[in-house]
């Protein structure tokens, strides 16, 4: 059977550029975008793949097809973390390829399901001359669950000043997960904050915050790894 595929993404209002992932649940493919919507097609994998950038996806499995610039954390197992917090095991045979493909997507090898105490309490104490600085500044930490598979993000520092910023009581947001405190955080911030707590690299956003109802610009670099740290400004 021939597909226009085409047509089916100008009929459902699909951008490729909005495709996250492909997904196979017999008998359908599963389209998820990045607003978190999911879209079930007959249209198999490979047929939709014809149309997808070969430089943008990723196929790591028969049912799963990835867009690489999503991707915030592969295992040595071979397990891949997308910025939405969604785990995809990838093909068990030759592991070594895993491996290969993180490295290619310039992702950080490190597994930080483990931390230090030690050297969380010495990054947070040496933190603590900034507690009165008059611009917002925080830290939080890139934590992956138990076996290691998804994506959360915890305030492990907060100066006086967030509180006026973000409208919420230090203790509030301390060890706490971003997106419980802020319960309609907009997804996409996630993949600056893993970008920067994984690879170390460093980013300046400007968007209209929902959860606060303010612009922000934010400053974004790594203070130690599995961590971003962030200056925020109203505007």
């Amino acid at each position: 059977m021939r597909y226009n595929v085409p047509l089916y993404f100008e009929r459902k209002n699909i951008k490729i550029s909005d495709i996250f992932y492909l997904t196979r649940q017999n008998p359908h493919t599963i389209i998820t975008l990045s607003s978190g919507e999911s879209i079930a097609t007959t249209i198999p994998i490979k047929e939709l793949m014809l149309y997808l950038p070969e430089e943008d996806f990723l196929n790591i499995s028969k049912g799963v097809v990835l867009r690489k610039n999503q991707i915030v954390h592969i295992s040595d197992e071979g397990f891949y973390t997308m910025t939405d917090g969604a785990v995809f095991q990838g093909r068990k045979r030759n592991l070594r390829q895993h491996k290969q493909i993180r490295k290619a997507l310039g992702l950080n090898a490190q597994n930080y399901s483990e931390v230090s105490e030690d050297s969380s309490l010495q990054l947070f104490n040496s933190c603590s001359f900034l507690n009165d600085m008059p611009l917002a500044f925080c830290i939080i930490e890139l934590v992956f669950d138990a076996q290691g598979h998804g994506v959360d993000f915890v305030f492990r520092y907060c100066n006086d000043e967030m509180a006026v910023v973000e409208g919420v009581p230090v203790s509030e947001m301390l060890n706490r997960s971003f997106y419980e405190v802020f319960k309609n955080g907009d997804k996409k911030w996630l993949v600056t904050y893993a970008d920067v707590a994984l690879n170390g690299n460093k980013h300046i956003l400007q968007d209209y915050s929902p959860e606060i109802n303010k612009t922000l610009t934010i400053y974004c670099f790594q203070p130690a790894s599995g961590y971003c740290a962030c200056v925020l400004i109203p505007s």
